[in-house]
């Protein structure tokens, strides 16, 4: 197989046509090149060089042949180089990452778009899915960052802390607790819910449950998938349902209502989430990124709170 040296040094040869001047580029005497162009011809049991003194050089036709694919081979090379040597400063390689399905109206996709910002180099695959599901996929290495609707408590996964989130009551319009302004949480505690499936979230779907209901449990009737079905749902008249702010103001209808509770507001979180023993550079860079703007996703402005547009 050949190696890359001698073809550095045959391709140089080739372009000066002169074994001082190459050699002299090369940084090499004239008889080392000399050697490695007839070990290289050895290699291929070919002649490359055809001699002409002080007149220089010419190739022969298996010259031309070899100089036009060591060309492309050593620029492979160089651009391979170079971009396993960003990867390694965190300025190039991949991030796999996956949004939190209610992430959305959360700005989690602010912090993706401005990382690309900073580093047009690296490449970015997404996914998506709900908490669980967002951490099955980081343990098992399919990607490298998660967005999580609640902070890790495992050994094995990290989080950060983004930003807190408002939750608010959607309500069918005409429902008889639309008439208060703020609705105290033990106003629910015996109204029939709308909520979405406990496995899918279980430490959001627990949070929710405890600061909203404390220690009763709220009265089912109905779980969907997503909240845009469970704001189907609730238009419906079957029920109402909690939700972060900025999603009931994304999803809700015309056949709903929005109202907030009243103090201590209970609230939801959004997260990053990474391997605890995550050592990838671009990763660490996603990482201090988030830390240095988590603040911004919670000084996203919100619409009025009241009939929900459709």
């Amino acid at each position: 197989m050949m190696s890359l040296r001698r073809m550095k040094y045959f391709s140089v040869l080739a372009g000066q046509l002169h074994f001082g001047r190459a050699a002299e580029e090369l940084g090499i005497t004239q008889s080392a090149l000399s050697q490695q162009i007839k070990a290289l011809e050895r290699e291929l049991g070919v002649g490359l060089i055809v001699s002409r003194g002080a007149r220089g050089a010419e190739l022969t036709k298996a010259g031309l042949v070899l100089l036009e694919g060591a060309e492309q081979i050593l620029a492979m090379h160089d651009s391979l180089s170079d971009r396993i040597h960003e990867a390694a400063r965190g300025n190039g390689g991949t991030l796999n990452l996956s949004y939190s399905l209610s992430g959305a109206s959360l700005g989690q996709r602010d912090l993706v778009d401005e990382f690309r910002r900073r580093h047009p180099d690296v490449r970015i695959t997404t996914d998506s899915g709900c908490t669980a599901a967002n951490l099955g996929l980081l343990r098992s290495g399919e990607v490298d960052v998660v967005f999580a609707r609640e902070t890790s408590r495992a050994p094995d996964i990290e989080s950060l802390l983004l930003a807190e989130e408002e939750l608010v009551v959607v309500l069918p319009r005409g429902h008889h607790l639309t008439g208060a302004v703020r609705l105290a949480p033990e106003a629910l505690h015996r109204e029939p819910v709308a909520m979405w499936p406990r496995k899918l979230a279980p430490e959001l779907h627990d949070r929710i449950v405890e600061q909203v209901w404390g220690g009763s449990t709220p009265v089912v009737i109905q779980e969907d998938p997503d909240y845009e079905n469970l704001c189907l749902s609730v238009a419906s008249g079957i029920a109402l349902a909690v939700m972060d702010r900025r999603v009931a103001q994304r999803y809700a209808s015309n056949g709903t209502v929005i109202r907030r509770f009243t103090a201590p507001v209970p609230t939801t979180k959004i997260a990053i989430a990474w391997r605890s023993a995550e050592r990838e550079p671009v990763v660490r860079r996603f990482i201090a990124l988030a830390r240095e703007n988590r603040t911004r996703l919670t000084e996203r402005g919100s619409a009025p709170l009241g009939e929900a547009a459709s």
